[in-house]
C-alpha cells in the first residue's frame, strides 16, 4: 500500500470525501475477507444495502441470522472525539442526529418479539470516544458496548440524566434505549495503519499474500464492488476476485489473538482468543508488566496450551499470531505451537517507524553474521543465564538482577548482533529464522562444554517477532526459565517455565 505524504493543508471537500471513501474500503475488504475464513458465520456482505436504515455501509449477514450492521464515520481531524455533540448534533434543519438514526435503524433492523435474532448494529470510526462524557467516556473495553455500565446507572446520576436525555432525543422510554445500547457496538479509534496491519493478517489468515501491493489490489476491488453498484457480495465473488488478482499463496491459517497487555480491537477475527488483561497490574498496556498475582503466569501458560490444542486437534497447523503482548509471552507462544509439531507462525512485525510485515516461519532464512558471544562469570551454581541483546544491551541489568536474585547460575552469555544492538537489528522474517539458528546454536555449544547445565534462564531485548520465533524452534536445551522485565531499574520476575 503507499504511504502518504504529510498532509501540506485543511483538506479540501473532495479530499475529506475520498479519505472517507478509502476509510470505508479498509472495512469492506477486510468483511470480505472474514466472509471467506475457514468455518465462516457468514453466507453474504452487503455494501451500501438497501432497506437498513443508516446502518448500511458494511453488511455481513449470518447463517443463524445474527446479522452485523455497520455505519462507518470518518474524520480527517486526528484530534475529533465521538462526543455528545457528534451524537445528537442535527447538521441541518429538520434533519436528524446519529443517535436518532441509529436508533431508527434499530427499531427497523429488531425482530419480533420472539422471532430470531436481535442485530448487532457498529458505529466504526477513527474518532476516539471523549474520556470525559458521563456516558461515552464508560465504552466497555472489551465488548464496546455501553452495556451494562449505562444499565446500572440510577436515574440521579449524570450518566442516568444523560441517558434520560438521550431516551428523550430519540423520543423512546429508558428501557427501549438500553435495549437498543445492547446491541450497538461503539467501534471507536480504529486508525488507518491499525487497520491496515489488521487487514493484512486477516487476508494471510486467508491463505493470501499480504504484501502492501496485495492489500492495495484489494482494496480497489472493493471500491470497485461500490462503483459497479454490487451491493450483495458473496464468498464466490470473494474469490473470484482473488483468482483475478492472484492473491492466493497457500493455505488457510487460524487466527490465535493473545490479549495479554491490551485489548484487541477486532476479537471478532480470531478462531482462538485469549484475555488476560484483567490479570495484569497497571491501567494502560506500558503499566502491565507483570500479574498482581504470580499464579497467574502458569494460568496464562495453562490457558494458551490448551487454546493451541483445541485448535490442533480441529485440524490446524498454521496460524497467525496477533495481540498486544511482552517478550516472555512472545516466547511462549511459539513454546506452545513448535516446529517440531509441524505448526507453522506468522506474525506483523513492525521495524521501528516502518509498516509492519508478515514474518513467517516458513520464510526461506536470509543469511546473516553469527550474533556475538560474551560470558560473565558468576561462579553461583551450575545453571546458565542467557540474555538475547537485540533491541538494546540488557546485559549490565540482567547481571545485576541474577547476582540481587541469587539464581544459581554460573555465567551469564550475552548474544549480541555483530553491529551491535538496536530497533532495527532485525531487517525481516528471513533475517530472524537466520538469527534463531544462530541463537539456539551458541546455547547449545554452551551446555555442551558444560553437560552439568541443569537449567536455562533466558531473558529477551528484541522484536516480538524474534522471541516468537526463538520459542517456536526452542528445542532439545532442557529446563528454562523465561524472564519478563519489569522496567528500567525495577528488574525482572521469572515468569514462565518450558520443560
Amino acid at each position: 500500500m503507499s504511504m502518504s505524504s504529510p498532509a501540506a493543508g485543511a483538506p479540501s471537500p473532495s479530499g475529506v470525501r475520498r479519505g472517507g471513501d478509502h476509510y470505508q474500503d479498509l472495512f469492506v475488504w477486510a468483511a470480505a475477507m472474514r466472509l471467506v475464513q475457514r468455518d465462516s458465520p457468514f453466507t453474504a456482505l452487503e455494501v451500501e444495502a438497501r432497506g437498513v436504515g443508516n446502518v448500511d455501509d458494511v453488511v455481513l449477514r449470518g447463517r443463524n441470522g445474527a446479522d452485523e450492521f455497520g455505519q462507518v464515520k470518518w474524520s480527517s481531524k486526528a484530534g475529533a472525539l465521538l462526543d455528545e455533540d457528534f451524537m445528537t448534533g442535527v447538521r441541518a434543519a429538520g434533519g436528524t442526529s446519529l443517535l436518532q438514526k441509529l436508533y431508527g435503524s434499530y427499531q427497523k433492523l429488531r425482530p419480533a418479539e420472539g422471532h430470531g435474532a436481535h442485530p448487532t448494529l457498529q458505529l466504526i470510526t477513527n474518532r476516539a470516544a471523549d474520556p470525559g462524557h458521563d456516558l461515552l467516556g464508560h465504552i466497555d473495553g472489551r465488548s464496546d458496548l455501553l452495556i451494562p455500565y449505562a444499565a446500572d446507572q440510577r436515574s440521579t446520576s449524570k450518566a442516568g440524566i444523560l441517558l434520560a436525555g438521550w431516551a428523550t432525543h430519540v423520543k423512546a422510554e429508558r428501557h427501549e434505549l438500553l435495549e437498543m445500547l445492547e446491541h450497538l457496538r461503539f467501534t471507536t479509534g480504529r486508525t488507518i495503519s491499525g487497520e491496515t496491519e489488521r487487514i493484512q493478517a486477516l487476508m494471510a489468515s486467508v491463505g493470501l499474500h499480504s504484501n502492501h501491493q496485495s492489500l492495495e489490489q484489494g482494496l480497489s476491488a472493493a471500491a470497485a464492488w461500490v462503483r459497479n453498484g454490487l451491493r450483495t457480495v458473496t464468498p464466490q465473488d470473494v474469490e473470484k476476485d482473488i483468482d483475478r488478482l492472484g492473491l492466493q499463496a497457500g493455505e488457510p491459517k487460524a487466527v490465535l489473538l493473545v490479549q495479554a497487555i491490551d485489548r484487541d480491537g477486532h476479537p471478532e477475527d480470531a478462531t482462538a482468543a485469549l484475555d488476560w488483561v484483567d490479570l495484569f497490574e497497571g491501567n494502560a498496556p506500558r503499566e502491565r508488566t507483570h500479574p498482581r498475582d504470580h499464579r497467574s503466569w502458569e494460568t496464562m501458560q495453562q490457558e494458551l496450551e490448551a487454546a493451541v490444542q483445541r485448535l490442533e486437534n480441529a485440524g490446524w497447523r498454521k496460524m497467525v499470531i496477533r495481540g498486544a503482548m511482552r517478550q516472555a509471552t512472545f516466547f511462549l507462544v511459539g513454546a506452545a505451537a513448535p516446529r517440531t509439531r509441524q505448526w507453522g507462525l506468522s506474525y506483523m512485525q513492525r521495524r521501528g517507524s516502518e509498516a509492519g510485515h508478515i514474518w513467517n516461519t516458513e520464510t526461506p532464512r536470509v543469511l546473516v553474521p553469527q550474533p556475538i558471544a560474551q560470558s560473565t562469570p558468576v561462579e553461583a551454581g551450575n545453571e546458565l543465564a542467557v540474555v538475547i541483546n537485540f533491541a538494546l544491551d540488557a546485559t549490565p541489568a540482567v547481571v545485576s538482577y541474577v547476582r540481587q536474585a541469587g539464581l544459581h547460575v554460573r555465567e551469564v552469555l550475552s548474544l549480541t548482533p555483530e553491529e551491535g544492538a538496536h530497533d532495527q537489528s532485525v531487517a525481516g522474517s528471513g533475517e530472524a529464522i537466520c538469527y534463531v539458528q544462530h541463537l539456539i546454536n551458541a546455547i547449545r555449544r554452551q551446555i555442551e562444554r558444560h553437560p552439568s547445565t541443569e537449567r536455562v534462564h533466558l531473558f529477551l531485548a528484541g522484536p516480538g517477532g524474534l522471541a516468537l520465533l526463538l520459542g517456536h524452534r526452542w528445542n532439545r536445551i532442557g529446563a528454562t526459565t523465561v524472564y519478563e522485565h519489569l522496567g528500567t531499574g525495577v528488574g525482572y520476575a521469572p515468569a514462565f517455565q518450558i520443560p
